[in-house]
């Protein structure tokens, strides 16, 4: 496995913006991107691999691979990480001491996750339930204008509508743990 150097790093935040600071800010969405991507596969380890996406990215910069769109490159690697990582033999034994136990019956842990949605979901702010249901309701017309009326690009929405769905994960997944 090839380990990232510090100067591979730097080319690659140099490739996503001039600016450091706002490299730094690029990096992190595309970090955050390629997680979301992975985990909508059904990846259970979709930061490990998002990281090892970004690892390839910069090794292919640093050996002077031309990319012309680093964001449709990403998602490329990206596929390519993941089904490396869904042929691996030992895959399927290293995930299982990952997942919890889940509860006696299906019935009773679906009861449980149901009930720790809706208190994640009461924890929300009054606009984030509102964006959230919206978002789950309306076609792809009907958030594009719901973006536009909060003043926000698509791409805009469907980030902050992804921060919420990922708190609402994260509090969620912790409900779960405590029960």
């Amino acid at each position: 496995m090839w380990d990232l150097s510090e100067k591979t790093f730097y080319q690659l935040l140099d490739r996503l913006h001039s600016d450091p600071t706002l490299a730094g800010e690029e990096y992190e969405n595309l970090r955050t991107r390629l997680i979301f991507f992975l985990e909508r596969k059904g990846c259970r380890i979709s930061a490990e691999l998002a990281d090892e996406t970004i690892n390839r990215m910069a090794r292919k910069i640093e050996e002077g691979y031309e990319i012309a769109h680093l964001g449709k490159f990403s998602y490329g690697v990206a596929r390519l990480v993941l089904l490396e990582h869904w042929q691996d033999p030992k895959r399927e034994w290293e995930q299982l001491d990952e997942r919890p136990s889940p509860p006696e019956s299906n019935r009773e842990f679906n009861e449980c996750r149901l009930e720790c949605m809706k208190k994640c979901l009461e924890a929300l702010s009054p606009e984030e339930q509102n964006l959230i249901v919206k978002n789950c309701t309306l076609n792809k017309q009907g958030r594009e204008k719901l973006a536009e009326a909060l003043g926000l690009t698509i791409n805009a929405f469907r980030l902050r509508v992804f921060r919420i769905r990922v708190k609402l994960h994260q509090c969620r997944d912790k409900c779960l743990e405590d029960s």
